[in-house]
């Protein structure tokens, strides 16, 4: 487990925001371990570290600077690449990868089925009990079977995550934007904007905002849930739009 908290504010020059220094720490057990640290060029942390794996190597979203995201190795704490800071980039407040589990069960008729569970949590990685009921054929009492329910595999991520910011200026809102993690290990991000000018509800953290439904598994990405913010004409009902007259 990684995490990544403010360990010292830095002093800029003065009429300019304060730096910070971020330290980087490893969970082993009941041991907390600092592994890294770097200096992020903003005032607030807000939620710019996000720890992943991909491929079986450990990474991590997060912003040195406030107008880029790039990728962190661990434990070395090395940056791999990213995006390059620019006056007019993407702003990240926040980082999401979604994760998962695949469980397998078999029914009443020993056909065997698989489950993607999202979000597991450490209880998901153990194997547990299935319940089925039936009427006893004889008596016509309703019986409980118990079948086993074990993970196939350990926690996984998605080679894709998802960023809440906004563009330099543009900070009235946060908007979501879609991550390309598929090169990851390369150092390499794409963002883009497939799903629209979307906003993030006020109050909402990202990770609550997306929501990948459990289901059987098939090999198949999920189709995803996205929580967004819009606003109304309550004169003609119309969603409103900064750029339209009223």
């Amino acid at each position: 487990m990684y995490t990544a908290r403010v360990i010292e504010t830095v002093a800029n020059a003065p009429g300019t925001w304060n730096s910070l220094r971020i330290g980087v720490f490893q969970q082993n057990q009941e041991r907390e371990e600092q592994i890294g640290e770097y200096i992020r060029n903003y005032s607030t942390l807000i939620r710019t570290f996000f720890p992943f794996m991909f491929k079986n190597k450990h990474f991590a979203l997060y912003s040195p600077d406030y107008t880029a995201t790039r990728i962190m190795e661990l434990p070395s704490c090395r940056d791999i690449g990213g995006e390059e800071p620019s006056a007019t980039g993407f702003c990240p407040a926040e980082y999401f990868v979604p994760s998962y589990v695949i469980r397998e069960y078999s029914d009443l008729e020993g056909k065997t089925h698989r489950i993607r569970k999202h979000r597991p949590t450490p209880d998901d990685t153990q194997p547990t009990v299935t319940l089925f009921y039936q009427a006893d054929p004889l008596t016509g009492e309703r019986v409980t079977i118990e079948k086993p329910f074990i993970p196939i595999t350990p926690i996984l991520y998605y080679p894709f995550g998802f960023i809440a910011g906004c563009i330099w200026g543009d900070d009235s809102s946060w908007k979501i934007q879609y991550l390309d993690l598929s090169q990851a290990d390369k150092g390499i991000i794409k963002r883009d904007e497939r799903f629209g000018y979307i906003e993030l509800p006020d109050k909402m953290a990202l990770k609550d905002a997306i929501i990948p439904g459990d289901y059987l598994y098939n090999g198949e990405y999920p189709y995803m849930s996205i929580v967004i913010q819009q606003k109304f004409n309550m004169n003609t009902g119309k969603m409103y739009d900064i750029y339209e007259d009223d």
